[in-house]
């Protein structure tokens, strides 16, 4: 993990929720506002991450393998089972920006949070 990176990723999701804000909100800057524009870049970004690092998306690869079968034959010549296209396709994704991604999202919902508490107390 790279503190820059965490750094500048936290940074530019604060800019995209300013963004956000500055759309659906204008110039009313109140915090049930603010916690919304936060909650809404932090849940948008955390999610994937969190499908990215768990490898959830491995449990397509069975639908994707019968579906290039069907529609392309010579794809078979490629990989001859399933097992070898599930060999080919496991671990190619790198989870340290996912990690970093996750971190800086989670800081983010955390501030909703503590936004939303201000709110409506």
């Amino acid at each position: 993990m790279k503190i820059t990176r965490l750094i500048l990723l936290y940074l530019s999701m604060l800019v995209l929720a300013f963004l956000v804000h500055m759309a659906v909100y204008r110039f009313d800057f109140n915090a049930l506002n603010v916690s919304n524009a936060l909650f809404v870049v932090g849940i948008i970004l955390f999610l994937p991450s969190v499908v990215a690092i768990t490898a959830a998306y491995e449990v397509f690869h069975g639908i994707r393998y019968v579906a290039k079968v069907i529609l392309n034959p010579s794809f078979r010549k490629e990989y001859p089972q399933f097992k070898d296209y599930k060999d080919d396709k496991t671990g190619k994704v790198k989870t340290t920006v996912f990690f970093e991604i996750l971190m800086a999202s989670f800081i983010l919902l955390v501030m909703s949070y503590i936004f939303s508490l201000v709110a409506l107390s």
